[in-house]
C-alpha cells in the first residue's frame, strides 16, 4: 500500500471516529479547512483532546500506518504528550506499528528501563533468566499511591489464595482493601511479532494518560506487563527479519516467516509446558504467580483474523470451577461489546479453541482459582504491510468471513494489514478488558476466594476425595519426580506416619496423601485422575486430551473414595523436595548388582560409570538369595567402583546388591553408543524436547544437520543416529528442507545478527537432506549403524526405500490425540522391552501407524493391545507397503468414522481413541534389521514428548544402551533380511 494511500486512510479514518457519538471522549478533532492536512501532505494536527496533549507525530504515524478507518477506535485513535515522561518513538525514534520496524529486545527493555526511571507510575523488575542467559522483566504499572503499597497488596490476594484462613464476611472484607492484579503477557510466540510491540505503547498510554478510564485503571488496579516472554526467541526472530524478509517487501513471495530456533529447547511448544514446567520461562512465570497471585492474567497472541477473544468452543476441562468459564464468558462478551460500539469488523469469541488442555501456560492461573484468557489478533509475523485473502479460513466448520451469533461483524474477504492494524486491535481489546477489572475489581477479588473455597468444599464434600501414592514403587526416580511436580504445581501432599486402612484398601506408613480438600484440590484431581474425552464432542481436540501423572510418570497411584482420609491424623505435610537415597549393601563384594524395574535413571549411571564394565543379564537370574530381571545390570568389582556406586545410589535412587561372586548367567556388555542426534532445518520443535531430555539425563550427543549427513562417514563416527519426531512435516521435506529459491540462506551469528547460529548455525540451511544424504544414511545403516527413529520421523525410512516391507496405515484411520494406550511386549527377550511388564501402556500422540506383513511379525518388539498379532485367516500375502498412503499428514485430523469402539478390554486408558481396531495388533516399537548388522528402530509414538511421558522415557534409553546387542529371531539368511 502506499504512503499515499496509507494517509488517506488514516484521515478517513480519523473523520469516522469523529462521526460517533462521544468519540471525541476518546480522541480528537480535525480541522477540514487546514489545506496542510490533505493526502500527501505532512499533517499538521490541531488537537482538542479534553484530557490529554496530543504528541502529533506519534499520532500522525498511527493514521499514516492504520490502512482503513475501520480498524481503529478512539482508545488508541492518539498517543497522549508528557513533558518528562518519554514515549517509545522519544526512546527509540518510531512509532510503535511503524511500517518496516521491530524492536529488539534489548531496545524494548531500554524503553521500559526509561520510563520507569521517568515515571513514578513504573516500575521494571526481573522474572528470571532464560536458557540463554537473557532476562525476563515485569513492569508493574499503576498509580503512586498503590504502588508504594504493594506489599500490602500482594499479602491481600496471598491471603485470599487460601480460603482456609478466611470467612466470607472477611474475604469480602480483605477484597475491599485489596486491588486487583493483572498480569499480561507478550511474545511467547515469537514469530507473533505485534505484542511486544504493542504493549510498549499501552504501558506510556496507562502511565501518563489523563483519560478518566486509564485514571481508573490505574487507580483501581495493578498492572504487571511481561513484555517478551520468550526472550530468546524474540531475538531470533527480530534478527531474522531485518537479516531476510525485510527485503522481501515487495515480492509475491517470501521466506519461511520463522528461524529455525526460538528458545534454546522450546519452539510453539513452550506454550504446552505448563504442566511440565520444564522450561525456565514456565518456571518463572508461575513464580511470578506464586509472589503475586494476579487476579487476571491475559496472553496476547496473533494468528486468527481479526481479533479472538477467547471463550473456547468445549468441552472445557471438567475440573474447572463453573464460576471461572463464567468469568470467561463475561469478559468475552464485554469486550466485544465495547469494541463493537467503535465499529470494530472481526472480532469474535467461542469457535476457535477447546477449553481443556490445562498444559498452556496461562492455565497456571485457572489451575489456580484465578481466570486467564487470550487474544488471538490478525497479524503479519512481520512489520510488513500485506494483502491478506481469507475467503478460505475456517473456524469451527464456518467461513470467518461469516455472520454467526458469536461474530456479529465479520471481516471482509480481502483485506489489506499491517502491523499497526494489529497493535490498534490489541491494544482497544486490551484496554475494554483493563477497564472490566477497574470496575469489578472488587468483585473479582471475591470470586478468586470463592473459587478457592468451592475447591475445598468440592474435596470435602464429592468422591474422590484424594490419592494415595504408596511409598513402594518400581522406580523411586520416577515417583520422586511426580511428588516434587505436584509440590511445584502448589499442591499439597502429606505423608503417613502410621498404617492405615480404608475402604479403597490398607495402607503402610511413608505412604503419601493428597488430599482434595484444599484451595488447589481440583487442579490435583485433574493431574491425578484418568481424562476421558467426551465422545460426543462436537469439534476435534484442540491438543493432547491426557495428562494423568500415574500413567505417563508410571507410578501406581489409588484414587480415594473413602471420605475417611480427611480424617487421618497419624500424617505429617512435606514441605521440601522429595529424594529417596538408594543404598548399597554389603563390605567386600566379588561384583554388584543394580535391578533393571525400569529405572530412568540407569542411563545416566551408565554415562557416570564410564570405564567401568557393566554387564546386563539376558535372562532373569537369583543371586545371595534375590530374584533379578531380565536386564539387570552385573558389575565386577573393581578398585574405586564402590565409592562411585554409593554417590550413584545416593544421587538417583536405586540400591546397589553386593554379591559374594559373580552370577552364572549369560550377560551383554552394556557399552554406550556414539549418538548423533540428527535435525534438518524444517522441524526443530521435537529435537528441542529431546536434546533437553537427553542432557537432563547426562547423555552426551553430537548435533549433526543436513550438511554433516550428505558429508558421509558417518559410521566412523558414530554408532546411533537418532532422529526426533516430526509432527505432520511431509516426507518430501524432511529430504529437500528448506526451498532453495531462497537460498543460500546462512543461519550463523554474525556482529549484526548476533542471535543467530543458536542452537545450531550454517552458512546455508535450504536444501535439505538431499537424495545424497539419503545414499549417506544407507550407507551407515550397510556399515553396521543404528538409525533410531521418533514418531512420524520413521516416514524418512518407510516412505523412501531405506526400509523395505514396512508401511503405514492412512493417517485417518487412527486417531489418539495425546492419549495412554495399551500395549503388550511382544519379545522380552529384547532390550528395548527391558524393566517393562509384559503388558502396560504407551502415551501416544497422533503419527504414523506402521505395518508389515506377516512373515515379518518377528520385527514388532511392543505391540498395540493384547490379542495376538496375527489370527490365521489374515492375509499372508500383505507386503505392508506404503504406496497405499499418500497423505502426509502425522493423523492430528480426526478419522472419517471418528467415534470410539465399544470393547469389553480396556484398550484405552486416559484420552481418547477412535479407529481402536486399525491400531490394535500394529507394531509399537518396531526393530528392522537391514544388511550387515544395521537395523532401523521405528516408534509408532514418541517416546520423549514434550517431556511429559517419563515412564515411556525408557522405551528409548534401552535402545541407546544396548544399541549393538539387538537379538535376532531368526537365521541370517532369512527372506526378511534385506540383501544388496
Amino acid at each position: 500500500m502506499s504512503n499515499h494511500s496509507r494517509r488517506a486512510s488514516g484521515i478517513a479514518c480519523l473523520c469516522a471516529i469523529l462521526g460517533f457519538a462521544g468519540a471525541a471522549a476518546w480522541g480528537y478533532d480535525y480541522d477540514e479547512n487546514d489545506e496542510t492536512q490533505g493526502a500527501g501532505a505532512d499533517a499538521a494536527w490541531r488537537t482538542t483532546a479534553q484530557w490529554d496533549t496530543v504528541d502529533e507525530t506519534s499520532t500522525h504515524d498511527i493514521h499514516e500506518y492504520t490502512t482503513d478507518a475501520r480498524y481503529l477506535t478512539p482508545m488508541v485513535s492518539y498517543v497522549p504528550e508528557h513533558p518528562d515522561v518519554p514515549s517509545p518513538r522519544d526512546v527509540l525514534g518510531y512509532t510503535v506499528g511503524t511500517e518496516g520496524k521491530l524492536t529488539r529486545p534489548t531496545d524494548e527493555i531500554r524503553y521500559f528501563r526509561t520510563l520507569a526511571e521517568a515515571s513514578p507510575r513504573v516500575l521494571l523488575t526481573e522474572m528470571g533468566d532464560t536458557e540463554e542467559g537473557r532476562t525476563m522483566h515485569l513492569v508493574v504499572i499503576s498509580d503512586e499511591a498503590n504502588l508504594a503499597r504493594l506489599d500490602e497488596f500482594k499479602s491481600y490476594t496471598a491471603a485470599l489464595a487460601d480460603p482456609r484462613d478466611f470467612n466470607e464476611a472477611a474475604a469480602a472484607g480483605i477484597a475491599a482493601r485489596a486491588k486487583p492484579i493483572v498480569h499480561i503477557t507478550a511474545g511467547l510466540h515469537s514469530p507473533e511479532t505485534g505484542p511486544p510491540e504493542m504493549v510498549m505503547e499501552l504501558a506510556y498510554r496507562l502511565a501518563v494518560s489523563e483519560h478518566p478510564d486509564i485514571k481508573s485503571i490505574r487507580e483501581n488496579t495493578v498492572v504487571l506487563i511481561t513484555p517478551i516472554t520468550e526472550v530468546d526467541g524474540r531475538a531470533k526472530v527480530v534478527d531474522w527479519y531485518y537479516r531476510y524478509l525485510s527485503e522481501y517487501e515487495s515480492r509475491d513471495y517470501i521466506p519461511s516467516i520463522s528461524p529455525p530456533y526460538w528458545g534454546k529447547y522450546s519452539f510453539h511448544d513452550n506454550n504446552r509446558d505448563g504442566i511440565q514446567m520444564s522450561q525456565k520461562l514456565t518456571q518463572n512465570y508461575m513464580k511470578t504467580f506464586m509472589e503475586w497471585h494476579p487476579t487476571y492474567s491475559l496472553d496476547l497472541h496473533e494468528s486468527v483474523p481479526l481479533l479472538y477473544v477467547s471463550t473456547g468452543t468445549g468441552p472445557y476441562n471438567r475440573t474447572l470451577d463453573p464460576l471461572v468459564i463464567r468469568e470467561w464468558q463475561w469478559f468475552a462478551h464485554y469486550e466485544l461489546a465495547e469494541l463493537q460500539k467503535h465499529g470494530l469488523p472481526g472480532v469474535w469469541t467461542w469457535g476457535f479453541y477447546t477449553g481443556w488442555n490445562p498444559s498452556y501456560l496461562l492455565w497456571i492461573t485457572n489451575n489456580h482459582n484465578s481466570h486467564g484468557r487470550f487474544f488471538e489478533t490478525f497479524g503479519n509475523s512481520s512489520a510488513r504491510t500485506m494483502e491478506r485473502d481469507l475467503s478460505e479460513t475456517k473456524f469451527a466448520g464456518k467461513d470467518v468471513t461469516t455472520q454467526q451469533w458469536y461474530r456479529a461483524d465479520p471481516p471482509e474477504e480481502k483485506i489489506v494489514w499491517s502491523l499497526r492494524n494489529n497493535t490498534n486491535y490489541m491494544q482497544s481489546g486490551t484496554l475494554a478488558s483493563l477497564k472490566l477489572v477497574a470496575q469489578e475489581g472488587e468483585t473479582l477479588l471475591k470470586n478468586f476466594w470463592t473459587k478457592g473455597h468451592n475447591a475445598i468444599e468440592r474435596g470435602k464434600n464429592e468422591a474422590p476425595h484424594g490419592w494415595v501414592i504408596p511409598r513402594e514403587q518400581r522406580d523411586r526416580f520416577r515417583l520422586a519426580h511426580l511428588l516434587n511436580q505436584l509440590q511445584r504445581h502448589g499442591v499439597e501432599i502429606h505423608q503417613a506416619t502410621a498404617d492405615f486402612e480404608l475402604e479403597d484398601g490398607n495402607f503402610s506408613e511413608g505412604d503419601y496423601i493428597v488430599r482434595l480438600d484444599q484451595p488447589y484440590g481440583p487442579h490435583a484431581k485433574n493431574l491425578l485422575e484418568d481424562q476421558t474425552f467426551p465422545e460426543d464432542a462436537e469439534y476435534r481436540p484442540y491438543d493432547d486430551v491426557s495428562w494423568t501423572f500415574g500413567l505417563i510418570y508410571r507410578v501406581d497411584t489409588v484414587e480415594i473414595e473413602d471420605k475417611a482420609l480427611l480424617e487421618l491424623a497419624a500424617i505429617r505435610r512435606v514441605n521440601d523436595p522429595v529424594h529417596f537415597p538408594g543404598t548399597v549393601d554389603g563390605g567386600d563384594p566379588r561384583a554388584y548388582a543394580i535391578r533393571h524395574d525400569g529405572n530412568n535413571a540407569l542411563i545416566t549411571a551408565r554415562y557416570k560409570l564410564g570405564r567401568f564394565e557393566v554387564l546386563a543379564a539376558t535372562e532373569e537370574f537369583e543371586a545371595d538369595g534375590e530374584s533379578f530381571p531380565r536386564g539387570s545390570w552385573i558389575l565386577p568389582h573393581r578398585r574405586g567402583l564402590q565409592g562411585i556406586l554409593r554417590q550413584l545410589a545416593e544421587e538417583l535412587m536405586f540400591d546397589v546388591v553386593s554379591l559374594d561372586d559373580v552370577p552364572k548367567v549369560e550377560t551383554q556388555k552394556v557399552d554406550v553408543p556414539r549418538i548423533a542426534l540428527y535435525h534438518n532445518w524444517v522441524s526443530t520443535q521435537n529435537d528441542g524436547w529431546l536434546r533437553f531430555t537427553l542432557e537432563q539425563a547426562g547423555v552426551p550427543f553430537d548435533y549433526i544437520a543436513d550438511y554433516t549427513v550428505r558429508q558421509g562417514n558417518l559410521r566412523r563416527k558414530y554408532d546411533v543416529i537418532l532422529m526426533a519426531h516430526q509432527g505432520a512435516t511431509p516426507t518430501k521435506a524432511m529430504i529437500h528442507g528448506r526451498d532453495p529459491k531462497f537460498g543460500p540462506m546462512a543461519y550463523n551469528r554474525t556482529r549484526e545478527f548476533e542471535s543467530h547460529g543458536f542452537v545450531d548455525g550454517a552458512r546455508d540451511i535450504t536444501g535439505g537432506l538431499g537424495f545424497e544424504g539419503l545414499a549417506s544414511l544407507e550407507t551407515f545403516l550397510d556399515k553396521g549403524g543404528t538409525l533410531i527413529l521418533l514418531g512420524s520421523a520413521g516416514k524418512l525410512a518407510t516412505d523412501t526405500g531405506l526400509l523395505r516391507n514396512v508401511g503405514r496405515l492412512p493417517a485417518r484411520k487412527v486417531n489418539t490425540p495425546g492419549s495412554s494406550v495399551q500395549v503388550k511386549i511382544v519379545r522380552e527377550d529384547h532390550p528395548i522391552a527391558y524393566g517393562f511388564e509384559e503388558v502396560n501402556h504407551v502415551f501416544r500422540v497422533n503419527g504414523p501407524v506402521y505395518t508389515v506383513p506377516k512373515k515379518y511379525d518377528h520385527w514388532i518388539v511392543v505391540q498395540y493391545g493384547t490379542a495376538p498379532l496375527r489370527d490365521d485367516e489374515e492375509d499372508e500375502d500383505d507386503d505392508g507397503s506404503a504406496e497405499e498412503e499418500s497423505d502426509e499428514s502425522d493423523g492430528d485430523d480426526s478419522p472419517e468414522e471418528d467415534k470410539p469402539e465399544k470393547k469389553d478390554e480396556k484398550f484405552l486408558l486416559s484420552g481418547y481413541v477412535s479407529g481402536e481396531s486399525e491400531l490394535e495388533k500394529k507394531g509399537a516399537v518396531l526393530d528392522v534389521p537391514r544388511n550387515a548388522g544395521g537395523r532401523v528402530i521405528l516408534y509408532s509414538f514418541n517416546p520423549l514428548h514434550r517431556h511429559l511421558n517419563h515412564g515411556d522415557h525408557n522405551y528409548l534409553y534401552n535402545a541407546l544402551l544396548h544399541w549393538n546387542d539387538f537379538p535376532d529371531p531368526e537365521p541370517k539368511d532369512h527372506p526378511g533380511l534385506v540383501k544388496d
